[in-house]
């Protein structure tokens, strides 16, 4: 009985098959610097599935069953979605979003110099 337990809880707890383990998942663009984001994939699945930018869902990133680590290199415009889905039927296994960050190194100074005065929270 005890067996049967440790069995249904095992059929009960949530796969890591859709898992899909995107690192790092925010991209900072410098001003006038584009942001190329080095990023780390991993999944696992029983059949083959493709990674797709969600701004462009034709073009797969890459294509395999499993991926240990698998490194990409994607230019980042804006804020976008990774998307884990199964080449023949589309159907989406799962998703991750990679946020851009947009840091103009030249404004320092000004932003410093309003922390130190606590009077600017009220212009």
């Amino acid at each position: 009985m005890k067996r049967f337990y440790i069995l249904v809880l095992l059929l009960a707890w949530p796969s890591a098959a859709n898992e899909l383990l995107i690192k790092p998942r925010l991209c900072i663009e410098h001003a006038g610097t584009p942001c190329v984001l080095q990023l780390t994939a991993s999944w696992q699945q029983a059949e083959e599935v493709c990674l797709y930018q969600q701004q462009q869902p034709d073009t797969p990133l890459l294509c395999q069953q499993q991926a240990q680590s698998v490194s990409l290199s994607l230019p980042i415009a804006e804020d976008t979605h990774l998307l884990l889905k199964k080449p023949r039927s589309g159907e989406v296994l799962a998703k991750r979003q990679i946020r851009l960050l947009r840091v103009d190194l030249e404004s320092g100074e000004q932003l410093l110099n309003k922390s130190r005065n606590g009077w600017w929270l009220l212009q």
